[in-house]
């Protein structure tokens, strides 16, 4: 049954693939070369309209031109009953020409949990800061839009490859800090992925869809699974988790295109299976979840080759299984610099 459920999460993969190709064709002979302005936007609009801070949780399918770059600070504030997780990810995105990006997030991490026993009255909570795991990012845009204006001319369309880099705490943790100090998995990870992006004045759609390999790591308890469940203290345990299949999309409302002002609603729907398709049956517990965001964004300032766009909102767990329900406020703000004029 998971086998079967799992085929049909990687439809919408095949679908993006299968209306890109399409809309590719059907269009080569009767668009406008990608580098026209479009009609009906004034120079301003189409220099500043893509940049706007953008969805939290999907990619964009366009990359940065070759030598230009942006960095973009992150702010989730993960709570949850007994738990608060600060994570705090520091984005780096650079252009490396031929329509490949490189990106690099080194994320700083705060964890606050309670004491999990309730007989205990001298100690209810413990907090640790520590830096988390690096993950390491390519992109290539293998299509580009050339229609600003209407939705079903062609979308730009990207791949992602990332690797998870086990740079966080996972061993040696204390007992008495019940869990806080551990700040990453242990883990190399794998993800591959597709991106979608396509505008149509005053919006934008976003939408992905990735796959993620964990690799198995040997554990000692305390130790916390992706689902929030616990390894006890001195429990030796291997970790084999099940693919990690997430699917998420975005509509952006853009109402000043001149400042980038406009609101977001996201969602992400995340499926972790029981068995992985490289290292056999999981050994941790299979959960999903779906949360919904609403976003607000702005961008200032914004003159020349330089701008900074700034982004707030939240997520909710609207739906769940073997998961905890999660309430989580996040902010962002990028930092643009256009180092040849080509974006």
């Amino acid at each position: 049954m998971r086998e079967c459920f799992y085929r049909i999460f990687r439809l919408p993969c095949i679908g993006l693939v299968l209306a890109g190709t399409l809309t590719f064709a059907m269009q080569a002979q009767t668009q406008s070369p990608p580098d026209q302005q479009p009609s009906g936007m004034s120079p301003l609009e189409s220099r500043w309209v893509g940049n706007t801070s953008g969805p939290f949780y999907t990619g964009t399918a366009d990359v940065e031109p070759g030598g230009s770059f942006y960095i973009e600070p992150y702010y989730f504030d993960y709570r949850t009953r007994g738990s608060h997780t600060v994570n705090a990810p520091f984005k780096l995105a650079y252009g490396l020409g031929r329509n490949f990006e490189f990106d690099l997030y080194a994320p700083l991490v705060f964890v606050r949990n309670a004491n999990p026993d309730a007989n205990v009255s001298d100690t209810r909570h413990a907090s640790s800061t520590g830096y988390g795991d690096t993950v390491a990012q390519v992109k290539w845009q293998f299509m580009k839009e050339n229609d600003r204006l209407r939705l079903w001319s062609k979308p730009s369309m990207g791949l992602l490859f990332a690797v998870n880099i086990p740079t966080g705490r996972y061993q040696g943790l204390q007992q008495n800090l019940f869990g806080s100090d551990q700040q990453g998995t242990g883990e190399w990870n794998e993800q591959f992925g597709i991106m979608l992006r396509k505008q149509f004045k005053p919006f934008q759609l976003y939408m992905q869809e990735t796959d993620l390999v964990e690799d198995p790591v040997n554990v000692v308890g305390p130790y916390s699974l992706d689902n929030g469940n616990q390894v006890p203290p001195g429990q030796k345990f291997r970790v084999v988790d099940g693919d990690q299949f997430s699917s998420s999309a975005a509509l952006e409302h853009v109402l000043i295109p001149k400042y980038g002002f406009g609101y977001l609603i996201e969602y992400l729907g995340e499926w972790q299976f029981g068995r992985s398709l490289i290292f056999g049956p999981a050994t941790t517990p299979s959960y999903s979840y779906f949360n919904l965001m609403p976003e607000l964004e702005v961008t200032w300032p914004h003159k020349g080759r330089f701008s900074m766009t700034w982004g707030g909102g939240a997520s909710f767990t609207l739906a769940r299984n073997n998961y905890p329900a999660q309430f989580t406020p996040m902010f962002t703000v990028s930092i643009l610099a256009d180092l040849h004029g080509a974006r």
